[in-house]
């Protein structure tokens, strides 16, 4: 429904605001008992002292690795053509990325078919302890293939091989 013309005030008269003669009590008082006075004083005192800032490693970036990572057969299905830099899903938090050099090629979705990709980051592929096992040695192998093809990038240091 469109309206034309603006809408008109009714006959009903406006209320008059309220004046705040009296002030407003927050909470009524409320006997406190023994254990909520012990646990108060604790949280007093936590809370009195700063939280220590955590330190967060700058995890390293790089868009040639990611692209020499795509151009590889997915790791899971062996499909060329559709991977994707699939970074492993240990080690992240908010805030908190994972090192380009981590990721391994997973495929992406297509028409008619859901990829390795996704599947595997929806946690439908794989249990987590397999998962946990299978993303370090996916990277590592993914870091062999492209240092062994020569993609390498120049600029990207190589990782500490444990």
């Amino acid at each position: 429904m469109i309206r034309r013309a603006p809408m008109t005030r009714t006959a009903w008269p406006r209320r008059a605001p309220a004046l705040d003669s009296e002030p407003k009590q927050d909470f009524p008082s409320v006997k406190r008992s023994s254990v909520a006075m012990k646990t108060g004083a604790v949280m007093a005192r936590v809370s009195a002292a700063p939280a220590a800032a955590i330190r967060k490693d700058a995890p390293v970036r790089s868009e040639a690795y990611r692209r020499a990572v795509a151009g590889l057969p997915c790791k899971v299905c062996g499909i060329a053509g559709y991977s994707q830099a699939a970074h492993p899903n240990t080690g992240k938090g908010a805030g908190i990325k994972t090192d380009d050099r981590l990721c391994f090629p997973l495929c992406c979705d297509r028409p008619g078919v859901q990829g390795c990709h996704p599947k595997f980051d929806q946690h439908a592929m794989f249990t987590r302890a397999a998962r946990r096992a299978l993303e370090p040695a996916w990277a590592a192998d993914t870091r062999r293939r492209i240092e062994s093809m020569g993609l390498w990038p120049a600029n990207l240091e190589k990782p500490e091989e444990k």
